[in-house]
């Protein structure tokens, strides 16, 4: 990991205050998620690297959802912008919390893929060419919906021209605004309290900031970003999901330069809220969604979809296997087509076998249930073996009931443990029987089962032919 330069004569500005009313929802638009995480998210904790004296981050539209979403960290301020009018009126909103710094960044909240590196050296270049405003630019084939960055004869920046504003010669013009700016503190707010809102939409826009400084004789520079689509911002939901899609290749990639086998990449989602250990192997189609952990050595089968799981060392989940809010001990194994629902705890060399259902219960070191079971509500021990079909009848139909099996227990196939129920260690209950009362240890403990009997020439009926 690169490790970035402090700037704590830096205040970043986060605009953040649009209703992105082409999202068609009631969320603010900054609140949609990007692979689990909402992309106020990224924005913050990119800026956040820089460690600057404070962020600012304007908001407008449904902002208590923000704030509330976003909490209150000690060096963030937040601003309201009551009335949309712009993102140089949204910027002048801050003048009464930023203060007693060289610089100010001004980012977009929108922004997911945004790099921290990429506005550090920002701001180097913005202090080393010793600019009044230093905007952030990219070279694009479609420059459509950004703002034109307009040169003069000399090559210097004239001005930023918006799409809706700008000549058909101006829109050929491929070099954009990024939207991000590095401006010195004490020109910033005397450029905002010049700029007018004479312009198509009737806003007073950020951009004006750079012909104004250019008449007062101060220096306006750009510098150019690697890759253009940091840049991009979230409009619709199709740009969400294109984002999305550059942002999962991203996150595949620093995995697997951590030092895990991804299978198929473009097949797997692996969300940003993810944590995974060396020597992992995931394979084609896995969903990891939340605050998955998953450790050492772990491999997860085709089609797994685990979701704020969380797997110790060395655990093997196998195809088409579902595992919620759960804990797997190492050295464990999960499926083809095992579930295991929140409260599920798997001890160390567990066997949870196809088709087998587990919630809210504990499952101690070297027990199997290796076959079209379910286990709810149950504290099972160690080294137990629970036979193929066999269930705990948990629920009275008004409550939950537990059922606690101690060591070494044998549960043959077919059993059903009626809750609330006790068997103790080292019982055997045989295949068949309908648990009521604690089993004791020791033995073998059946229950009555009904005499078997032949009818003579009784036959299959026939499909009708109708």
């Amino acid at each position: 990991m690169i490790s970035l330069p402090h700037y704590p004569d830096l205040q970043v500005c986060v605009l953040a205050a649009g209703q992105g009313k082409r999202m068609h929802s009631s969320r603010p638009k900054v609140l949609h998620k990007v692979l689990g995480r909402a992309m106020i998210d990224y924005v913050l904790h990119t800026v956040e690297e820089l460690t600057p004296k404070g962020i600012a981050v304007v908001t407008g539209h449904a902002s208590e959802q923000v704030r509330e979403y976003v909490g209150q960290p000690a060096n963030l301020e937040w601003v309201i912008q009551d009335k949309q009018l712009g993102t140089g009126h949204a910027v002048k909103q801050c003048e009464a919390v930023i203060n007693d710094v060289r610089d100010v960044l001004i980012v977009c909240g929108d922004t997911p893929l945004l790099r921290s590196q990429t506005l550090s050296d920002l701001v180097q270049a913005h202090r080393a060419g010793g600019a009044s405003v230093t905007v952030l630019t990219a070279m694009v084939e479609e420059p459509f919906g950004y703002g034109r960055i307009k040169r003069d004869a000399q090559g210097k920046v004239a001005a930023i021209v918006e799409e809706k504003d700008a000549s058909i010669e101006e829109r050929d013009i491929r070099e954009v605004s990024s939207g991000i700016y590095c401006v010195k503190f004490d020109d910033l707010f005397e450029l905002l309290g010049k700029v007018s809102n004479s312009n198509a939409q009737g806003e007073y826009y950020l951009p004006d900031i750079v012909p104004l400084a250019l008449t007062d004789g101060k220096s306006v520079e750009a510098m150019g970003m690697d890759d253009a689509n940091e840049m991009l911002g979230v409009n619709n939901r199709a740009q969400l999901s294109e984002i999305e899609d550059m942002m999962q290749a991203r996150i595949i990639r620093d995995w697997q330069m951590r030092g895990v086998t991804v299978e198929k990449p473009e097949t797997v989602r692996i969300e940003a809220t993810v944590n995974l250990g060396i020597d992992v192997t995931i394979q084609a189609g896995c969903y990891l969604i939340g605050s998955t952990r998953i450790g050492d050595g772990c491999r997860v089968g085709p089609y797994a979809v685990l979701v704020n799981a969380w797997l110790d060392d060395d655990v093997e989940v196998f195809a088409f296997s579902h595992i919620h809010s759960a804990n797997v001990g190492s050295d464990s194994q999960v499926g083809p087509f095992g579930r295991l629902r929140p409260g599920a705890v798997l001890g160390e060399d567990v066997h949870v076998g196809n088709f087998v259902e587990i919630k809210n219960s504990v499952v101690n070191r070297g027990s199997k249930i290796n076959h079209l079971s379910y286990i709810g509500d149950t504290d099972m021990g160690s080294n137990c073996n629970i036979g193929a079909g066999s269930i705990t009848c948990n629920y009275d139909g008004a409550n939950k009931h537990r059922t606690r099996i101690g060591d070494d227990v044998f549960v043959g196939s077919d059993t059903k443990l009626i809750a609330p129920v006790e068997v103790q260690s080292g019982a055997t209950i045989g295949a068949g029987s309908i648990i009521t009362k604690t089993v004791a240890s020791g033995g073998l403990t059946l229950s009555e089962r009904p005499d078997q009997r032949h009818v003579a020439g009784w036959q299959r009926p026939t499909k009708n032919k109708d």
